[in-house]
C-alpha cells in the first residue's frame, strides 16, 4: 500500500487540479500524507501497539473519505465557464473550512453523478459501518479490553484477531480508495512511457496514454480483482489498458 501511495503521489503531481486556484496538484500530498500514516502504523505494530494502530486506521479512514469527496466536489461543482474556482474545495484547501460529517459525505457521494454508479459496490451501511464502530472503540477508548492492546508486555488471548482486523480493514478501504481512484481519475495511474517519450523527443506509440503504470496494476490485481463485480466494472469504464 505504501508502494502504491507513493507511485500515485509522484503520477498525480502534474496535473492542475481544476476548481482551485492551486498549481501544482495538492492530492500528491494527500497521497503523501496516507503513506505517511501507514509508515507510522507499521512503527506501532512493530511495538506492539495495536490500539493505536487502530486509531490510525481510523484516521486513514477519514483521510481516504475526505480526499475523495473533495476531489468529487470539485468535479461536480465546476463549471469552466461560470464557476472556475469551487468554493468549498479552495476553503478547505487553505483552511477556512471543516469537512461535513461523515453521513453527509457518503450521501453526497451516494447521489453524485460521478460516483453514484461505483457507489453501491461497498457495504457502506453494513460491514464498513461495523468496522467504523470497531474502530470507534480504540478512539473514544469504549473498552478496557481496547487499552490494554497497547501494552505490549501483557498477555491477551485475542493479540492476533486483532492483528487479523486491522487487515481487514485497511484491505477494505484501501480497495474503495483504489477503485474510486480508477474510476474518478485514471489519468493518476497512467505509465510514465507517454512523458518519457516526449521528455527524449520521440512521439509517443499510438494509444501510449493509455497504458497503465506497474504500480497501479499491481495494486488492481491484488486488491480489485478478487471481486469479480467490481473488476469488470472498473476494467468496462476506465480508460487505461487494465490487464
Amino acid at each position: 500500500m505504501r508502494e502504491f501511495y507513493d507511485g500515485l503521489s509522484m503520477g498525480c503531481f502534474s496535473f492542475i487540479p481544476t476548481g482551485t486556484s492551486a498549481v501544482l496538484n495538492y492530492a500528491s500530498y494527500v497521497y503523501s500524507a496516507i503513506e505517511g500514516t501507514l509508515d507510522s502504523m507499521d512503527t506501532l505494530l512493530k511495538k506492539g501497539r495495536i490500539n493505536d494502530a487502530y486509531v490510525l486506521v481510523r484516521k486513514m479512514f477519514d483521510d481516504i473519505l475526505v480526499e475523495i469527496y473533495i476531489d468529487v466536489v470539485r468535479k461536480e461543482k465546476y463549471d469552466w465557464m461560470k464557476k472556475r474556482i469551487v468554493d468549498d474545495a479552495e476553503k478547505w484547501l487553505k483552511g477556512k473550512i471543516r469537512i461535513p460529517k461523515i453521513k453527509l459525505i457518503l450521501k453526497f457521494l451516494q447521489d453524485a453523478n460521478c460516483t453514484k454508479d461505483i457507489y453501491p459496490f461497498f457495504g457502506w451501511e453494513t460491514y464498513l459501518k461495523k468496522n467504523r464502530e470497531l474502530l470507534d472503540d480504540s478512539v473514544h477508548s469504549n473498552r478496557y479490553g481496547r487499552l490494554l492492546l497497547n501494552c505490549s508486555d501483557v498477555a491477551i488471548s485475542d493479540r492476533e484477531k486483532h492483528l487479523q482486523n486491522i487487515d481487514i480493514v485497511l484491505q477494505q478501504i484501501f480497495t474503495i480508495h483504489l477503485s474510486f481512484i480508477f474510476h474518478l481519475n485514471p489519468e493518476y495511474l497512467m505509465s510514465s512511457d507517454y512523458m518519457e517519450y516526449l521528455e527524449v523527443g520521440e512521439t509517443p506509440p499510438m494509444g501510449c496514454e493509455n497504458w497503465i503504470a506497474p504500480f497501479a496494476q499491481e495494486a488492481f490485481d491484488k486488491f480489485i480483482k478478487p471481486h469479480n463485480k467490481l473488476a469488470k466494472y472498473i476494467e468496462s469504464t476506465c480508460c487505461l489498458e487494465i490487464e
